[in-house]
């Protein structure tokens, strides 16, 4: 009998050391991949350019609160920071966000002056990024994908209208161009030497320059890229969280990060590859108010 209780006591042993590894093994598991993963946002929630910024994160935080809310994971968080609509502080923010290893993908800026900022830092630090905001060029080694495109993309776009115009995001421009860069060099621009731009980016929608250039928005010929297939009940939605109707903007970035959750959710250990980014349909650009060309 005494013998048989020894057997007994080792057998249970191993039993719950058994289910003590295997316990083990599932908790390993879930530190290396994480239930709840962030993307980042960078993006102007002060001064003139704050309701670009607004919109943005609404536009982001829809999307984000729906797959939440659906039950799916792994469950995202934001992490969003304030650039001030200045290319200086907006570089330095990738160096912050890099700091988190929990954030996988990151989203903006929504500026063309401010995206063509942060490149550099983005690229040293390798995360994926999908930019709200056309810029000159991207590595094409790199995770960095143009989702508003390229300057490239606008002048292709204008040349049938005005002939090539180079995409142009800072002073001084000699020629007449696409401005693509701040709204308030462009309201400058406009009330200056309207010549030099005949057409613009999306930087053309801006809510800020109201106040320096009330008409430029009707006024001339602006493009920007329009996402498709949004759903059917986005602009009640938007306007259920944002408290207004959804802009371009807004509507940009909800599908970024549409494409964002499909990407890390896609990808082993919720780390997108070169590899998948290459396969994101970048959304269309369109001219807003083609019934300006003459």
């Amino acid at each position: 009998m005494s013998r048989n209780n020894e057997v007994s006591r080792i057998f249970f042993a191993v039993v719950a050391l058994f289910f003590s590894l295997a316990l083990f093994s599932v908790g390993c598991k879930n530190w290396r991949a994480p239930q709840v993963v962030k993307i980042g946002l960078i993006a102007p929630f002060e001064g003139a350019s704050r309701p670009l910024g607004y919109d943005t994160l609404h536009g982001v935080k829809l999307r984000i609160n729906q797959w939440n809310e659906s039950g799916r994971e792994p469950k995202i968080e934001l992490v969003a920071l304030n650039d001030d609509s200045d290319p200086e502080l907006a570089a330095r923010l990738p160096d912050q966000l890099a700091q988190d290893t929990d954030i996988r993908l990151i989203l903006g800026p929504p500026q063309g002056h401010t995206a063509i900022a942060v490149l550099s830092s983005l690229q040293k630090h390798n995360i994926p990024t999908l930019l709200l905001a056309p810029v000159r060029s991207v590595p094409t080694d790199g995770l960095i994908l143009p989702y508003a495109g390229i300057g490239a993309h606008y002048q292709q776009l204008f040349q049938p209208m005005f002939g090539i115009l180079p995409p142009a995001w800072s002073r001084p421009i000699n020629q007449p161009s696409i401005w693509l860069g701040d709204p308030f060099t462009l309201a400058e621009l406009y009330n200056e030497s309207p010549e030099l731009v005949p057409a613009a980016g999306p930087v053309a929608g801006e809510e800020a320059l109201q106040g320096w250039a009330p008409d430029l928005t009707w006024t001339i010929p602006w493009a920007a890229p329009m996402p498709e297939n949004l759903p059917e009940d986005f602009s009640q939605q938007f306007e259920a969280l944002a408290g207004k109707p959804p802009n371009y903007a807004a509507a940009l970035a909800y599908a970024a990060t549409d494409e964002a959750i499909r990407l890390i959710t896609g990808a082993e250990d919720y780390r997108p590859d070169h590899d998948a980014l290459k396969e994101v349909k970048l959304p269309p650009i369109t001219v807003v108010n083609p019934y300006l060309v003459k």
